[in-house]
């Protein structure tokens, strides 16, 4: 099973992120976009994992995030890895200024390498991927239409969950299935 621990987005942000990725595409760079519904924020790709693995990670996470109150959290501005200049992710920005967001991700990663995965080796970058480029057709039009939108607020909400999803690889795009909820807070 491939899997992966994140952050749902709410549906108002999730139409005004579309707004933005309709810009976006008036440049006709060759970019394979996000669906919608698959939007989220990403805390800790796991990757392939066998199914009895998922209790103990269940279990584990749930006591994380019994000690995470609810926190808000703005999605805001539009970048791109590695940079302009050379497009490959395009994504829009995460801010959470309390760190909240990261420490639950730091407690994510020593859960998961406590139970065997891999820690991540990069920083943590909160951001929300939109699509991928894939190829250099009208990247200059692209990048000039993103930094058109880097400082373009797109809404506002409460994370009151993280949810560990499966990741379905399919042709058209990955699907996601949700496997567990994690309420914040305990109940």
């Amino acid at each position: 099973m491939r899997l992966f621990l994140a952050i749902p987005v709410r549906e108002e942000i999730l139409r005004s992120l579309e707004r933005g990725v309709g810009r976006l595409r008036e440049s006709r760079a060759a970019v394979r976009w996000v669906k919608p519904v698959a939007i989220h924020q990403t805390v800790k790709f796991l990757g392939e994992a066998e199914s009895d693995r998922i209790k103990a990670l269940v279990t584990s996470m749930t006591a994380v995030c019994d000690d995470f109150a609810p926190f808000p959290i703005t999605i805001t501005g539009m970048g791109a890895f590695p940079g302009l200049r050379s497009p490959r992710v395009i994504w829009a920005g995460v801010r959470e200024t309390s760190g909240i967001l990261e420490k639950l991700w730091i407690m994510t990663e020593e859960t998961a390498e406590n139970l065997g995965w891999t820690r991540e080796k990069r920083g943590f970058s909160p951001h929300i991927t939109l699509g991928r480029v894939k190829g250099s057709l009208n990247i200059a039009r692209l990048s000039e239409a993103i930094r058109s939108l880097e400082n373009e607020h797109w809404g506002e909400q409460e994370v009151r969950d993280l949810v560990l999803y499966r990741s379905h690889l399919k042709p058209e795009g990955p699907e996601y299935e949700k496997v567990h909820v994690f309420p914040l807070g305990k109940t």
